[in-house]
């Protein structure tokens, strides 16, 4: 390599804090509930191949070097490990509970913040009456992107019914800065909405990407 590119080379890796890591924050929100929770915060740090989700009480950790998912119940202080593809292709459930998917990617494209992120129409349907008519602006100007793909394909695959949808997410090039979806089920109709707030660069609290301390291992349960 030449001298008068390595020496602007060497600046740039030292001008990037040791161990920073991705944080991605999510506020989330549903409307038309009777009992309608409040808007929520996600917090999603990815660091190579680990990547931990913050949801409640609830943390996800994925752990592509092991090829490990852990689900972790912080209000019961237990978490449940899946390989990672191997058990979640065991996840079984009833036909009526099975997930047609249709994804559509348009040539619509906008900005959504500072990012440029393209248009796709999902669509999701089941025998039993669910239905989410849903729109996506993914943006592959986000760092980490394709991890997090995994990551979210790895917790579809964890709801009943849901392996179609968990194989074409991966169709989705980019990170969701906004996802809406108008959702009807049995009775009900609803929206949900999800918007990427900020992406910063941070180092993640120690031990972010390990089960925590103390924390009993149970068999996972189905569906979360």
């Amino acid at each position: 390599m030449p001298r008068r590119l390595l020496l602007p080379l060497l600046l740039l890796l030292l001008a990037v804090p040791a161990g920073a890591d991705t944080l991605l924050t999510i506020r989330s929100s549903i409307e038309g509930l009777k009992d309608q929770p409040q808007p929520s915060e996600v917090k999603l740090w990815i660091s190579g191949d680990k990547l931990r989700r913050d949801e409640g009480e609830s943390s996800y950790i994925l752990r592509l070097d092991r090829g490990k998912l852990y689900i972790v119940n912080h209000s019961e202080r237990t978490y449940s490990e899946l390989a990672v593809p191997g058990d979640l292709q065991k996840i079984t459930s009833p036909a009526a509970l099975q997930l047609r998917v249709q994804v559509t990617a348009t040539k619509e494209t906008k900005k959504v913040k500072s990012w440029n992120a393209r248009k796709y129409k999902v669509d999701i349907s089941n025998p039993s009456g669910l239905h989410l008519d849903t729109t996506i602006w993914a943006s592959t100007e986000i760092a980490s992107h394709q991890a997090f793909t995994r990551l979210a394909s790895s917790l579809a695959a964890l709801q009943p019914g849901a392996s179609e949808w968990s194989r074409q997410l991966a169709t989705i090039e980019g990170f969701p800065t906004v996802q809406e979806a108008d959702v009807k089920m049995g009775g009900s109709r609803f929206k949900t909405r999800e918007e990427l707030v900020s992406v910063e660069t941070r180092e993640a609290p120690a031990g972010a990407y390990e089960i925590p301390a103390g924390y009993t291992a149970q068999p996972f349960g189905g569906g979360q």
